[in-house]
């Protein structure tokens, strides 16, 4: 074999040692037998520490849903208005917790429509641990509470934010009776929005392209032009894979994360105007984001 030179003022390393940086590497990102939860906990950084909450308005009622595997998992709740069967169900992204999306997802609350910030296994409070499975089984849970909730003629909005998005478009894609979906921040496919040297270890896919060929539903993507942490084309790619009604909004100085503040009155108007028409344009959205492109 041949040997390589050291370069120039750079310490001599031995076979041996960089050996043991590869199993260590591997190790971290699951590669080794066993480790798959080890490299999945690094994946979704679950937030487990308690969260500050400041309500804007009413605070939300505690709920609890169990999942088909028997975990209680927690979400907030705030009811819509009597006889209003409309219900946002909101999915979160890595390293959030339950309380840190209805800090989010309180701004959705307070126009008629109902609001259920969800969580997932592992986050927060939460039993187990995640996966892409089992994160599916939790939106599941969630959004057959929202059902109940809601009531007879019940109109299910999924929206979802980074890898809530994905959980979003992938419920969509199973769970029947879903009227509409708004992905904020969406990547691809994980890998995508992962650091280079771990994406060809992560154990789960989350494919959002593939999701879509089951999804019929109208579904709005919201992109922030200036977000670093998920490729900016991630949102046009999925546009033009899907082919059923849609809009691509972005938001010219808007990151990753969006000000919920300020979109929620527009979100509010956007299922009105799907559940009049689902081949309608969105309505104009707030100052500082525009409606790129549309398919009716």
């Amino acid at each position: 074999m041949r040997e390589t030179q050291d370069r120039p003022g750079k310490p001599r390393h031995s076979r041996r040692g960089r050996a043991r940086q590869t199993m260590v590497l591997l190790a971290l990102l699951g590669m080794t037998p066993g480790c798959a939860s080890l490299s999945r906990d690094v994946l979704y950084s679950p937030h487990n520490k308690a969260a500050v909450t400041r309500w804007v308005g009413a605070p939300p009622q505690t709920i609890s849903v169990t999942t088909k595997d028997h975990l209680a998992l927690t979400g907030y709740y705030w009811p819509g208005a009597p006889g209003d069967p409309d219900i946002f169900v909101m999915f979160h992204g890595r390293n959030w917790n339950a309380e840190m999306n209805a800090n989010a997802a309180q701004h959705l609350a307070g126009t008629g429509n109902a609001v259920l910030a969800a969580s997932y296994r592992g986050f927060g409070a939460n039993p187990g641990r995640p996966s892409e499975d089992g994160l599916m089984t939790d939106a599941s849970a969630f959004i057959a509470k929202a059902g109940d909730l809601a009531g007879p003629g019940a109109r299910i909005w999924l929206i979802g934010h980074s890898l809530g998005s994905s959980v979003a478009l992938h419920a969509a894609a199973r769970e029947p009776d879903i009227a509409g979906v708004i992905a904020m921040s969406v990547f691809v496919r994980i890998a995508a929005a992962a650091p280079k040297i771990s994406r060809a270890f992560i154990p789960d896919r989350w494919d959002n392209r593939e999701a879509l060929k089951a999804i019929k539903v109208p579904v709005l993507f919201v992109q922030g032009d200036l977000d670093r942490l998920v490729p900016k084309t991630s949102a046009d790619t999925l546009f033009a894979a899907y082919s059923g009604p849609s809009s691509l909004v972005t938001g010219v100085a808007s990151r990753h994360n969006p000000d919920m503040a300020l979109l929620s009155p527009w979100l509010n108007r956007v299922i009105e105007a799907m559940r009049a028409d689902p081949h309608a344009a969105v309505p104009k959205p707030p100052t500082g984001w525009l409606e790129k492109v549309h398919r009716p």
